[in-house]
């Protein structure tokens, strides 16, 4: 397989997944209030790289994750889509220090600290996601986003930051477990409340079928960026971690066969969700809530999916339709 011949819908189709394929009404109002923030709150950003975010159609990605949410709930998720796109990237090729100080920092503001006039617009933005998702949501929802958004950040973000700059691969069996952080998908996963309008109880939250469930979704949309991704990254020293360029460099086989086996681990993990999903645990009067919930989780992965296929630009052939950080850049993340 040459690498211009691969074409991730060949593996994963619109509507390949059990789950329903719905967006938002209010995509409308969503991309005007994304465009507005890009180019008023994100002018530390050349307006070539504005441009480009543009072009990556995140209101979209937004509305279809949560195509229930009301529109006043759309907003701080809307808004946290772009802030941790942007920061992840602009992040790219900084130290685990720099990493960490930024990522320190951005928990600091979500727990309620005040940013400072100076900071940029992603921790200016940070404040107005804390309170607008605080207007709705109950403060024990609110400590677990922002507890998964720190695993993210510590156990993915910078713990793979030494295999990016030493341009290395993990072996795979590390690799599984780092790139489940790396995705950095665990936050968005607590927007499934949002869409039932139901918190899980603590015993329902810390049970280990639930936190597979959320570790499989996890795990799903890391294998579904690493293929719609991989036209992006190939040919590029600087990408690699992606689980089908591990499974070619680590087990020196072809990409076709690369691309085979990364296609068996994804459909592995989905049919063990499904079934998790069809024999859960009995939780009581919560049950039916349960089932609607994990049922919100397959649907952040169907709407990710589509969103990859018909709304980004952010994953062209070399790298072309994506942010890189801009070297020049005098004001730090």
């Amino acid at each position: 397989m040459k690498p211009e011949d691969f074409n991730p819908q060949d593996y994963l189709p619109q509507g390949c997944y059990p789950w329903p394929d719905l967006i938002n009404p209010n995509i409308a109002q969503m991309e005007i209030d994304m465009n507005n923030w890009i180019d008023h709150d994100y002018t530390y950003l050349s307006e070539k790289a504005r441009r480009k975010y543009k072009k990556m159609g995140f209101h979209l990605c937004t509305a279809r994750m949560i195509p229930k949410a009301s529109y006043e709930q759309t907003i701080p998720c809307n808004r946290f889509v772009l802030n941790f796109v942007v920061m992840d990237d602009q992040m790219e090729f900084a130290t685990i220090e720099e990493k960490k100080r930024d990522c320190d920092r951005a928990i600091e503001i979500l727990n309620g600290s005040t940013p400072f006039p100076y900071e940029n617009g992603i921790f200016q933005h940070l404040a107005l996601i804390r309170d607008e998702y605080k207007s709705f949501m109950p403060s024990e929802w609110l400590e677990r986003f922002i507890e998964n958004l720190s695993r993210c950040y510590k156990y993915g973000v910078q713990e793979e930051t030494p295999f990016k700059l030493a341009k290395r691969i993990p072996s795979l069996e590390y690799f599984l477990i780092l790139r489940e952080y790396s995705v950095n998908m665990y936050p968005y996963l607590y927007w499934a409340d949002i869409e039932v309008n139901f918190v899980l109880p603590k015993y329902i939250e810390e049970h280990p079928v639930i936190q597979r469930l959320r570790a499989l979704t996890s795990r799903i949309e890391a294998w579904q960026n690493d293929f719609y991704s991989l036209r992006k990254e190939l040919g590029l020293d600087t990408e690699l971690m992606n689980l089908i360029l591990v499974l070619q460099k680590g087990q020196n086989i072809s990409l076709e066969e690369a691309v085979t086996e990364a296609k068996h681990i994804h459909d592995q993990d989905v049919s063990e969700f499904v079934a998790l999903h069809e024999n859960l645990p009995d939780f009581g009067s919560y049950q039916q809530q349960v089932y609607d919930y994990v049922i919100s989780l397959g649907s952040i992965l169907q709407g990710l999916n589509t969103h990859y296929i018909k709304d980004t630009e952010r994953y062209l052939a070399g790298g072309e339709g994506f942010a890189w950080p801009e070297i020049n850049n005098d004001t730090k993340i």
